[in-house]
């Protein structure tokens, strides 16, 4: 085990306390840290002691902490303790605050969650963190609370210890940094109720990223149909800052050759996040002179970054509701 990766002892000790049992649920991550830790290097040499891999996933708007460790066998009577933190780099490390804290025995169905605000400090709040593979070798943990949204975490390291006694660390992973993910959202306005043939209308395409990292690279792409035309049918977005919008505005056409209903499909793409809504013009004379829907947008859902619980391949997607 190298030394850089020793948790500090007021982190261990504090997250050492009773814990009880839950199930965990699929979090939405904003924040994601996921990295491998070589096999056979617990300091112990026992294989339920030797750490090989973690993953965690941060949202800060919900205060939800989702993570999981792997160990290279079962505890199978071996047990550890385990501290799984979300910290703040400082030169030393993974161990400044604020820090969120998982405490769980490796054999044992409970685990804890803790907020430390401070060195020496007691626990600024506390609660029951879900578990699931309670004396398995792959173990998730899972915390919802207030009390955790909205925190300062930079990086994550997870640390096996020997139970009542942090200061004999068995083996750790991390420090590994807890990167900002980027999340598109794509919605549609100014959508008219009908195209009267031949007259063109401007609708506005709004690409909008919800997450807490850069979106770079968003492609926009806007389908071909009979007797539809479209500029521009594709734009390129190079950078979309974190919390930015961008509105593109879009030049439609119906000819006497289309469809009664003609679906436009609009594709957002920036590295695997994909944002997809579809819009359905009418053509025909405008009903009641007003010929805009004008209104809120085409419903859609956004795409995230989840971790996989294995830290290999570096996650998937997952559908969220849209964040306004």
């Amino acid at each position: 085990m190298r030394r850089g990766h020793r948790l500090p002892g007021s982190f261990a000790a504090a997250a050492a306390i009773v814990l009880l049992a839950c199930v965990t649920s699929p979090a939405r991550a904003n924040f994601v840290a996921s990295t491998s830790d070589p096999a056979g290097d617990a300091a112990d040499g026992n294989p339920a002691h030797d750490l090989t891999a973690m993953t965690l996933d941060y949202d800060r708007r919900t205060g939800m902490l989702s993570g999981a460790i792997r160990l290279r066998q079962a505890p199978a009577g071996a047990r550890s303790f385990l501290t799984f933190a979300a910290g703040r780099r400082t030169p030393t490390g993974c161990d400044g605050y604020p820090a969120g804290v998982f405490g769980s025995y490796t054999d044992e169905s409970g685990a804890s969650w803790l907020r430390l605000d401070a060195a020496g400090a007691p626990a600024a709040a506390r609660g029951d963190a879900d578990k699931r593979g309670a004396d398995e070798a792959v173990q998730s943990f899972t915390a919802k609370a207030r009390a955790l949204a909205g925190q300062r975490f930079d990086c994550v390291v997870a640390v096996l210890s020997e139970p009542g006694n942090p200061a004999n660390v068995y083996d750790a992973a991390g420090p590994v940094d807890l990167r900002g993910k980027p999340a598109l959202t794509l919605r549609v306005k100014r959508v008219p109720t009908r195209l009267r043939p031949g007259v063109k209308r401007s609708i506005a395409v709004t690409l909008s990223n919800t997450g807490d990292g850069a979106a770079r690279g968003v492609k926009l792409s806007l389908s071909r149909a009979r007797g539809l035309s479209v500029k521009p049918r594709k734009r390129t977005v190079r950078r979309l800052a974190a919390g930015a919008r961008k509105t593109v505005r879009v030049s439609v056409r119906l000819s006497r050759r289309a469809r009664p209903v003609t679906r436009l499909r609009i594709v957002a793409r920036s590295g695997r996040l994909v944002a997809r809504p579809q819009v359905r013009l009418r053509s025909g004379p405008s009903r009641g002179g007003g010929g805009s829907g004008g209104g809120g947008g085409v419903p859609t859902v956004c795409t995230r970054y989840a971790p996989d619980p294995f830290g290999d391949t570096g996650g998937s997607l997952i559908l969220v509701p849209c964040v306004r």
